[in-house]
């Protein structure tokens, strides 16, 4: 059973026991007894219509690129990162070998990625996060980041905004690296200007976090009139297991749809073989 903040291997996008897990997440007043109950709340398994949804759907290989976001050393390398491995390494084979196989495709790369300068790290942090550093506590189950910001031990031309080495950049890859608050792909960067170029319209989306930056790039390009794919073998959460399923469950039936790596690779073959 999974529980919030359990720490447990990510499950897989179909597996059996996520289907029958439920989710303790408050404690609430019961108004009756005036004992504290802890709330349940079951995850509703909606596999059926999601089936339904993607087997209709299709992809114009003319239209559609892949965005990788913010896979950084920060986020995931296991010297940098408290994100429990070995699940860690296994998301960046994942993406790893699904980057260079959409390549081989012909699909343009994009990566959206945070840098921000010292002073920017320092200054311009979310309110949010300053009052949670006032408190000493860590909201991630996974703990405290194993190094900070600008870590003088790292190696020269390797540090935490850095893409993770297996990812690329490939030469053929485009790059967004002006992101520098918040959840957002579009705020300050040329993203956009950068997709109405390439004239795409939908995304294979691969990166961290499934619960913010690569859920908001999928709400904000919604409301774009862009369609977005989120490939599960290639997302993942620093926030916890629960809020992973959570966005990928979110995604799938609202706004978005959700494919396993090789249905994406399926999608993107049929959608070749039309082209012939």
């Amino acid at each position: 059973m999974l529980t919030a903040g359990a720490k447990t291997d990510e499950c897989e996008w179909r597996a059996s026991d996520l289907l029958l897990s439920s989710w303790k997440l408050i404690k609430i007043q019961n108004n009756e007894s005036g004992g504290n109950n802890m709330q349940t709340v079951k995850m509703i398994d909606r596999f059926e219509v999601f089936d339904q949804i993607n087997k209709d759907l299709s992809l114009d290989m003319s239209k559609t690129a892949v965005i990788q976001i913010d896979m950084h050393v920060r986020q995931i390398d296991p010297e940098w990162s408290a994100f429990p491995q070995p699940i860690g390494a296994k998301k960046v084979a994942n993406t790893a070998r699904f980057l260079n196989r959409c390549r081989g495709y012909g699909l343009p790369v994009i990566h959206v990625m945070v840098y921000k300068r010292p002073v920017e790290e320092a200054n311009g942090s979310q309110p949010r996060r300053e009052t949670v550093k006032k408190t000493g506590m860590i909201s991630t189950p996974y703990g405290a980041p194993k190094k900070g910001p600008y870590d003088p031990g790292a190696k020269e031309g390797y540090f935490q905004w850095d893409i993770m080495p297996e990812l690329g950049p490939a030469k053929s890859d485009y790059i967004i690296n002006t992101k520098r608050q918040g959840t957002s792909s579009y705020f300050s960067t040329d993203l956009e200007y950068l997709i109405q170029a390439l004239g795409v319209d939908t995304f294979l989306c691969v990166g961290i976090n499934t619960n913010n930056c690569v859920g908001t790039f999928a709400i904000q390009g919604a409301d774009r009139g862009l369609n977005t794919i989120m490939v599960s073998d290639c997302v993942a959460s620093t926030h916890g297991n629960d809020l992973h399923q959570f966005a990928l469950q979110n995604m799938a039936r609202t706004f978005g749809f959700v494919l396993t790596e090789q249905e994406a690779y399926q999608k993107i073959e049929e959608s070749m073989k039309n082209i012939k």
